[in-house]
């Protein structure tokens, strides 16, 4: 039998035991729902960001460039245009006309470029192209450098034009048998008169010829009516009884009866542009024009050469290639420059 001081605190020790197990059930726990905002996600798009394209360089490739902005004298421009490309393809180079121009343009070919641009623009791109030879026209206050050459116009006088006259007959008329019809009394017909002789002596000296008729050249013979074919025929037999084979006409003297005339009695005619009937003259040795002759300045700038400043204003065109060869051409424009340039006196 059990001792009753045992038993007793045992049960109490088991109820404590089971009590303590019902207490510690599991409790039931509170939910709450937490709703959270639906998120949509949206996909990352990239916007490519644009780099700023540089417009392609256009490459010129000819040996000649004309830079003539839109800006420049149209009629100009298209009579260098005409001009270059004649020389270009006479001569085995090519050619191109552009409206503008860069430092990264002109390929290693390009040799000259004729500038009519600003004289700003053209001196600034020919400081940094030393390989290109540049020919500015209208730039007359720049100065000129080893790959800078400069055209200055000059204005054709009448004494020069005469001067010319009389030194391009002399100079094609074999012995030297040239004269000039000018009008008397009148300021026009003395300068013709006298700035032909000039021109004329000025190649020939004391021009004796060398068989008969034996005489001194160049002869004058002047008209006080060009009205009168009385008048106007007795100078021109003046000259011809002295063998005169060539004659200067005044222009206010060119009436369509006296180049008939001459004509007639196969003369040699030299013009001068804008005088009336010289498309009735059938020996016309050449005509001298008022404008730009550049090709002589591009023979030298296509060698890599320099030529300063040409003072350019009178040409000579139409030539007779039968009467005035090459060389004489070349000997006209030595001449014609030296005049534009002040060396010579068109008057006594």
């Amino acid at each position: 039998m059990f001792n009753k001081k045992i038993l007793l605190p045992l049960i109490l020790s088991l109820l404590f035991v089971f009590l303590s197990a019902c207490n510690n059930q599991p409790q039931p726990t509170a939910t709450v729902e937490v709703t959270l905002p639906t998120v949509t996600e949206t996909p990352m798009v990239t916007v490519p960001t644009e780099t700023p394209t540089a417009s392609p360089v256009v490459l010129l490739d000819a040996d000649i460039l004309l830079w003539a902005p839109e800006n420049a004298d149209q009629a100009l421009t298209e009579q260098l245009k005409n001009e270059l490309g004649a020389y270009a393809d006479s001569n085995g180079h090519s050619f191109a006309l552009t409206t503008t121009l860069s430092a990264a343009q002109p390929s290693p070919t390009v040799r000259v470029v004729v500038s009519l641009a600003s004289p700003s623009e053209v001196e600034s791109l020919a400081s940094v192209l030393p390989q290109v030879r540049f020919l500015a026209l209208n730039a007359p206050d720049l100065n000129p450098t080893e790959n800078l050459s400069l055209v200055v116009t000059t204005e054709a006088s009448r004494d020069l034009l005469s001067f010319l006259a009389g030194y391009t007959l002399a100079l094609g008329i074999p012995d030297f048998r040239v004269g000039v019809l000018s009008q008397s009394g009148t300021p026009e017909g003395q300068t013709t008169r006298d700035a032909f002789v000039t021109g004329a002596r000025f190649h020939c000296g004391l021009c004796n010829s060398r068989y008969a008729p034996v005489e001194y050249y160049p002869f004058t013979a002047e008209v006080s009516d060009p009205a009168n074919p009385a008048d106007w025929q007795a100078a021109a037999d003046a000259l011809l009884a002295k063998g005169v084979t060539g004659i200067f006409v005044q222009p206010e003297l060119s009436t369509p009866e006296l180049i008939a005339y001459l004509n007639s009695r196969n003369i040699t005619l030299i013009g001068i542009e804008g005088q009336p009937n010289l498309e009735t003259i059938q020996k016309l040795l050449g005509v001298l024009s008022s404008g730009i002759d550049i090709e002589p300045a591009l023979g030298r700038l296509l060698l890599g050469g320099s030529v300063g400043v040409v003072k350019a204003g009178i040409e000579l065109k139409q030539v007779n290639r039968d009467l005035f060869s090459d060389g004489r051409v070349i000997l006209f424009e030595r001449i014609k420059q030296d005049l534009l340039d002040g060396y010579i006196k068109t008057l006594p």
